[in-house]
């Protein structure tokens, strides 16, 4: 059973609705990312050194987790982030997407205690 942690409190059909706006919103955190991550110029001599490394890393779509949870209802699993990280945006929104819609229930299912229940 998955952690209540990281279980939405959204269905798949609320999810299709704000998918969009999902998108939109980790959209400008990679803009921002990118920014503060502006490589500095580098000597020719160690030119490239730096070619291997992922466009977005994993780490950073961890800290974006406030993000997610303002749509899902729930933190993100870091399970769901792919190790090593993502070549662009469009690389991690077409892989973290199904994945988040995957999770969410097809319905929300009400949670009812006994005294609440009247004869």
């Amino acid at each position: 059973m998955a952690s209540k942690k990281y279980t939405p409190t959204i269905t798949k059909k609320d999810f299709d609705d704000s998918a969009s706006s999902l998108r939109a919103d980790l959209k400008r955190k990679y803009d921002e990312a990118k920014q503060d991550n502006a490589k500095p110029p580098m000597k020719a001599s160690i030119k490239g050194a730096f070619d291997h490394l992922p466009d977005l890393d994993s780490k950073t779509v961890a800290k974006w987790s406030a993000t997610f949870k303002k749509y899902l209802g729930c933190e993100l699993d870091p399970a769901l982030i792919r190790r090593g990280g993502y070549h662009s945006f469009d690389d991690l929104w077409k892989d973290i997407e199904q994945k988040l819609r995957g999770i969410c229930p097809d319905a929300i299912q009400i949670e009812t205690t006994v005294s609440e229940v009247r004869p």
